[in-house]
């Protein structure tokens, strides 16, 4: 690293007094501001996360303030065996490799790390769980076939789906379910959301409904069906209020609808013309088939996608206990 590199404080726009919240703080700005999301790039991207992984652990911290203190350069870190330290990677020039699908297959890697000198945020079991909580059952009065009952069944449909054909594949993903959340929106009150599956920085947030016979049409807002509107169970809603609460992630979401005779390309959902199903857009629509298809497009596409973010993983956790 050279005199002219910045240090890992200047990556995040700190001083060097800059307490833990102020690292977390400046961690989420940054991240926001540098994802390729949101129109930054893989390298600045790639050197912020670095920089939050050194300065959020105390023990990489401290080590990092040795080194940086004993300097000739003001912005240069120790040139010997250090060259390989999470420090002088955070601060390199090396930009993070275009990303493929198999990349998904990859070793979780944990963010913060944890040893048994530096405990974990969340306990191990449930860190290395791929799968955590369960659809809220209806009540005891649903009546079989309501449309209660008919969301559990689709919310588990899309569990078994997930589990069978996606994280078998994809070791970093976590898939949570069951959600209570607080709405930040202008409507208030509370949100009940299916599913959210978090990998990398990037968080699906899922709805699961089962679907009568017939194509649908989808316009970005509204669904419909023989004429008539669809719920979209306030996924867009349930977007932003996590996108807002998470800006270190991409938040996108799909409402995946199941055929009742279980035809994972079915039923057929029609985008029109003038809705550019590669232009960016928050809320989806899909059959199981699609929804597949996509997600693991959406996930090799991210950065940096076999990274399990704890500070995140952990208060979707709680939400499912609520």
């Amino acid at each position: 690293m050279s005199p002219s590199d910045p240090t890992l404080y200047e990556v995040l726009g700190l001083a060097r007094t800059a307490s833990a919240a102020e690292i977390k703080a400046a961690y989420r700005k940054a991240a926001r501001n540098s994802h390729p999301d949101q129109g930054g790039t893989s390298e600045s991207f790639h050197r912020v996360t670095e920089a939050y992984r050194v300065l959020s652990d105390p023990r990489r911290k401290a080590a990092y303030d040795r080194r940086f203190g004993q300097d000739t350069g003001a912005g240069s870190t120790s040139s010997g065996s250090g060259s390989g330290s999470p420090a002088s990677r955070a601060a390199g020039t090396r930009s993070a490799p275009e990303r493929t699908a198999a990349d998904l297959d990859r070793p979780p890697l944990f963010v913060p790390d944890f040893s048994p000198k530096n405990p974990p945020l969340i306990p191990l079991a449930l860190a290395g769980q791929q799968v955590h909580g369960a659809p809220r059952r209806p009540g005891f009065f649903a009546r079989i076939g309501s449309n209660a009952a008919g969301r559990f069944d689709a919310e588990n449909r899309t569990i078994n789906l997930l589990e069978r054909e996606l994280l078998e594949d994809y070791p970093a993903a976590r898939l949570v379910n069951g959600l209570h959340i607080p709405d930040t929106g202008p409507r208030g009150g509370n949100l009940d959301v299916s599913h959210v599956l978090l990998g990398g920085y990037r968080m699906a947030v899922l709805g699961s409904l089962m679907a009568s016979p017939g194509n649908y049409r989808w316009d970005g807002q509204h669904l419909l069906h023989r004429g008539r509107e669809v719920s979209t169970l306030r996924l867009a809603d349930a977007v932003r209020t996590l996108q807002s609460r998470f800006p270190e992630c991409n938040a996108t979401g799909w409402l995946v609808l199941h055929s009742p005779n279980g035809n994972p390309f079915e039923p057929i959902v029609d985008y029109p013309p003038r809705l550019s199903r590669s232009a960016p857009a928050t809320l989806h629509v899909a059959n199981p088939g699609g929804l597949l298809r996509e997600l693991r497009r959406f996930f090799a596409e991210g950065p940096q996608p076999n990274t399990v973010q704890l500070p995140v993983l952990a208060p979707l956790i709680d939400a499912s206990t609520r």
